[in-house]
């Protein structure tokens, strides 16, 4: 039997539906009668913070974020998407309210007012106990500005509702000036803290229990707080005990210009391998067999969290596996089309694969869930076509615009390189993308799935190069790619690979010795491991245990969704490892045509358990060129 993708389990709940003759107004009164009062309640208390007013209507603008809008080259128009929540007590909107976006140079000042258009974006599964969604998104694209220049906005209502005053910049022309220094910062794997309400729970559960009377989901059901008792960041005794919330602060310490998330993005979906939703077990954590938990509520607290930054901030999102959200078709990513602003200029089909040009630096964003031998429910869904736009991109721009584009990064989900427990390296990803982006000379990759910071030493063509410790100057021209995992942005943190073992095996023929007997260890600057001298992990670079999925053989787990199978590998190339929460921030310097420009990588560690900061900078490395010379043979 043949993998079913998440389109044909869309497909088959449809039909189901038109066999049960659902209407869209029963669905309308179910979601009405708690789900929506109890969002109100949250929604109403961020808009009022944010100085918004409420109209006649009752309705409060949430959730607001704002992302870049790049040509089909990729070169950043005058530009911003501008999204947002609209939340009523009922769940309903009246008939003819209008939504409007005011922009101004000063906060009060608007003088240019652009329409948006207000989506309503539904879903329901036909399964008994399988979730309901009913959810409205304010959508405009705020164009003809100038380039490089701070502009405020307001998002307003025709019953006369006003949001707070928000601002932006937009991206700095692209003219033959040196462009200005400037810094971003990326993540991935965030998820939420706190899980929306739910009043069906609230009910039907012990009144006398805290966390029924409240009205929320159990712990680590639809949050992130499974967080183990012994985690020294967010267990039991640890230092930061709501580290997704927090290190959305932490970014804008950075002062970033935009922020990328590299896939699995709020959880809605927990149980993450794209089956259809069935909510009848959620109290335990688990979904049925063959079936995935989803709440699509749980966007309505991301975004309300993510909102002091990316209302402001441009925010670029890839797609992971937790984000094949199974209510929705279009690969499972139809509700991210209402609800965030991927760029439309990758390849037709894939709304998560995407390019845009800053200053010196070419981003691409791909889709790892099409390329993974892991998780195989989204594979192969463009027919290659993904693949020949990545490749088309990459050589135009190591080409006809080598003169523009020093350095290109790319992000996506699934790592190519990783020695993690869980998940360690797809070979899908590898396959397909290695060969690139050592042929055109991808600069940085950033990836998530894995739980924790890792960083590799530069790769080309599967091979190590050279060994690039924490302050190194890599030269990726010649030394090639460094991958670096950011799966640490607040998802319950995963472990390092155990000792080699029947649990851990090495490939046949491998024996370990020395250090490599022991478990993977961390590595990072300041790291002490437990034992000094005498200590009982292995903090090399070198892992003989850790392993790559092949798709050669595939598997049906007993959730119930296909997989690949994991091959044993021995790697060279782990320069950093790093078991807690942290993010990136990247330092960009332009230069003059044939002078020295670098991006320079910190990684940075929130609330490192000993060293009473907020965040500390566990590693760095700076990669150098020569301004305009970036094209290759």
């Amino acid at each position: 039997m043949g993998t079913v993708t998440i389109d044909e389990y869309s497909d088959r709940n449809e039909a189901e539906l038109a066999r049960q003759r659902v209407s869209r107004r029963s669905l309308l009164r179910t979601v009405a009668a708690g789900y929506a009062y109890a969002q109100f309640q949250t929604a109403q208390a961020a808009f009022a913070a944010g100085g918004g007013t409420t109209g006649q209507a009752g309705v409060v603008v949430s959730g607001r974020h704002i992302s870049f809008v790049p040509a089909a080259d990729g070169v950043l128009k005058a530009a911003m998407a501008v999204t947002a929540q609209l939340v009523s007590k009922t769940g309903t909107l009246p008939a003819k309210l209008r939504a409007f976006v005011d922009v101004g140079t000063a906060p009060g000042q608007y003088g240019t007012e652009v329409e948006a258009e207000i989506q309503h974006l539904v879903g329901r599964y036909a399964i008994p106990g399988g979730p309901i969604g009913s959810q409205f998104y304010v959508k405009a694209t705020v164009g003809n500005m100038r380039h490089g220049v701070v502009h405020h906005y307001r998002i307003r209502l025709s019953d006369g509702t006003v949001s707070g005053d928000a601002h932006f910049t937009t991206a700095p022309a692209r003219t033959s000036v040196v462009p200005a220094p400037f810094t971003f910062t990326a993540f991935a794997d965030v998820g939420t803290n706190t899980a929306p309400t739910d009043p069906k729970y609230a009910w039907n559960q012990n009144p006398k229990s805290v966390t029924a009377a409240a009205g929320t989901w159990p712990a680590g059901v639809f949050d992130n707080n499974s967080y183990l008792p012994d985690d020294p960041i967010a267990g039991l005794n640890g230092t930061d005990k709501r580290p997704a919330m927090t290190q959305t602060l932490l970014l804008a310490t950075q002062q970033p210009v935009f922020t990328l998330l590299a896939g699995d993005i709020c959880y809605a979906n927990p149980s993450g391998s794209g089956l259809p939703a069935d909510d009848t077990t959620a109290l335990t954590r688990i979904a049925p067999k063959g079936k995935n938990l989803y709440n699509p509520y749980v966007w309505d607290v991301f975004l309300n969290q993510i909102e002091p930054l990316a209302s402001s901030t441009p925010w670029m999102f890839a797609t992971g596996n937790h984000d094949m959200e199974p209510i929705y078709g279009d690969h499972g990513y139809g509700g991210h089309r209402s609800r965030l602003d991927f760029p439309d200029n990758g390849p037709k089909g894939c709304p998560s694969v995407y390019r845009f040009i800053y200053g010196n630096v070419g981003f691409v964003s791909a889709d790892a869930n099409e390329l993974s031998a892991e998780l195989r429910t989204n594979a192969g869904y463009s027919g290659g076509k993904q693949v020949k736009w990545l490749e088309k991109t990459l050589k135009e721009w190591r080409t006809e615009k080598a003169g523009q584009i020093d350095f290109i990064v790319a992000f996506f989900h699934q790592c190519a390189y990783s020695t993690t427990n869980n998940h360690a390296s797809d070979g899908g990803v590898r396959d397909a993308l290695d060969p690139l982006f050592s042929k055109y000379q991808v600069d940085l990759v950033v990836q998530g799935h894995n739980h924790l910071l890792e960083r590799t030493d530069p790769i080309r063509y599967g091979r190590k190069t050279r060994s690039a410790p924490d302050g190194a100057t890599i030269h990726p021209a010649k030394e090639g790619v460094t991958y670096i995992c950011v799966g640490s942005g607040g998802r319950p943190r995963y472990p390092f690979r155990e000792a080699p073992g029947p649990k851990a095996p090495a490939p046949k023929g491998v024996k370990p010795a020395g250090p490599q007997k022991l478990p993977s260890g961390e590595r990072y600057r300041g790291y002490k491991p437990p034992g000094g001298k005498n200590s009982k992990e292995n903090n090399t670079e070198n892992i003989v245990n850790s392993y790559v999925w092949s798709a050669e053989k595939i598997e049906t787990k007993p959730a119930g969704h296909k997989t690949g199978t994991r091959v044993p590998e021995t790697i060279d190339w782990s320069q950093v490892r790093y078991d807690g929460y942290a993010f990136i921030a990247v330092d960009v310097v332009p230069a003059a045509k044939g002078a020295r420009t670098t991006l320079t990588v910190r990684s940075l560690a929130d609330a490192l358990p000993g060293t009473k900061q907020p965040y500390s900078e566990i590693d760095r490395f700076t990669l150098s060129r020569t301004a305009g010379h970036a094209a290759i043979d």
